[in-house]
Parts: C-alpha cells; structure tokens; sequence
C-alpha cells in the first residue's frame, strides 16, 4: 500500500469519527489531518524513506491517535443520556446472561432438561433485551447482525436441547 493510499484511509477514519458533527468543525479536523499527513509524507520523501516505511509510520501514528481521536470527539460532542442507565443495562446483560449459562451447564450436568431450556431462554431474553436499542439506533447494520446472533443462539440451543430430549 502506498503512503498515499493509507493516507486515504486514515482521512476516510477522521471522516467517521466527525460524522454527525457540526460541519465546520468536522471539515477543519479533516484538513488538518490532510495537511499533516502530506507534511509527513513530504517529509519522509525529502529523506529518501521508503514508502513502505512511510506507510508503516502512517498505519503506526494512526493507532497511536485512536484513543486521542475518541477523547476528542467526546470533547466536542459528549455522549447524550445517562451514563449509569447505560452502565446498569450493561451489568444486568451480563448478569443475565452468566445466570443462563449457568443454568444450561447445571441443566446438562444433571436431569434437569427444564432448567437448560431456561438458560436458554434467560440468555436469548438478555441479548434481546439488551440488543432492543441498538436495533432502534441508526446503526441498524450492527442491529441486525446482534439480532441475528440471538437467533442463531435461539434456533441452536432449542435445537440441542430437544435433540437431547426427545
């Protein structure tokens, strides 16, 4: 890849974290993030760099800035709602879904079928309920692969068990 290209994807990454931003201040990041990275490239060709080390120190200072990336983005634009209502889904997800496999490891373990079906359906109720905003949300992309996940764990695991039941 050429240090122009993966400058191209490091403007398309600066592109994503501005979106939904007021566009001037989306279009300002956007150039200064162009401006610096053909200073960079200019630069490293002035020293007679390779490209596929100009590319790597691109690819590198990206990582690098991810996190600075995140931190201003909430900066200009910090998060909407409650924090705690979306810290308390989270941990109530996760509490869900280690009560029902528990329950379904406990329900094979023992003649307990019912108790699998439960788990089951106590982990398929969780993801369903905790995934409920995200398929509401704009990115109805990662909705409906989290949705089709919980239903590929519903159709499985009502599968397994009535295959071991009947």
């Amino acid at each position: 890849m050429s240090p122009e290209r993966t400058a191209e994807l490091v403007e398309r990454w600066v592109r994503h974290y501005t979106r939904e931003l007021p566009t001037p201040i989306a279009e300002r990041r956007v150039e200064e993030m162009a401006a610096d990275l053909n200073d960079h490239i200019a630069h490293e060709r002035e020293r007679e760099t390779s490209d596929l080390r100009i590319t790597l120190s691109i690819l590198s200072r990206m990582a690098r800035g991810l996190p600075a990336d995140v931190s201003w983005r909430r900066r200009i634009n910090p998060p909407k709602g409650n924090p705690m209502k979306r810290f308390v889904t989270i941990v109530a997800m996760a509490l869900g879904v280690i009560i029902g496999v528990a329950a379904m490891v406990f329900g094979g373990a023992d003649d307990a079928p019912g108790l699998v079906l439960i788990g089951i359906m106590l982990v398929v109720g969780t993801l369903a309920f905790g995934l409920s905003p995200a398929l509401r949300s704009r990115s109805r992309v990662v909705g409906i692969i989290l949705g089709a996940v919980v239903v590929w764990i519903a159709v499985v695991g009502v599968a397994g068990w009535l295959e071991n039941n009947f």
